[in-house]
């Protein structure tokens, strides 16, 4: 069921960071050490952005934004840094952001999308 969630909720934020105007370029950039949910441009800021999604049901005892830890973002670092290396970027512009969905209730559907933007993830 978590699974089905998770997936759910990339769909809502696909569908949300359209709706913003940001070019989406891939979802689920799959890594060994880890993933990275969407990849997206920023035609405005001209800045390549890394989504990390959360999405938890309102009934749940963690919110979606407590479900983003510190082990999950080293696992965002790295798959970051594969991303660049397999891609050649070397100057580009980027921000990890954070987009955090909690849904209340599916028929009708109602949920409330929180996004964070600039997230840190320590690089050296």
């Amino acid at each position: 069921m978590e699974k089905k969630i998770g997936n759910y909720g990339e769909k809502l934020a696909v569908r949300y960071l359209k709706k913003k105007g940001y070019q989406i370029i891939e979802k689920n950039f799959r890594q060994k050490w880890g993933e990275i949910d969407i990849i997206c441009f920023d035609k405005k800021t001209k800045e390549l952005i890394f989504i990390e999604v959360k999405t938890s049901k309102s009934n749940s005892l963690i919110s979606p934004e407590e479900n983003l830890t510190f082990f999950k973002k080293q696992k965002i670092k790295k798959a970051i840094l594969s991303y660049f290396l397999k891609n050649r970027y070397e100057e580009v512009k980027w921000r990890f952001d954070l987009v955090a969905i909690l849904i209340s209730n599916f028929k009708p559907l109602k949920y409330q999308v929180n996004h964070y933007i600039n997230q840190e993830v320590d690089f050296p």
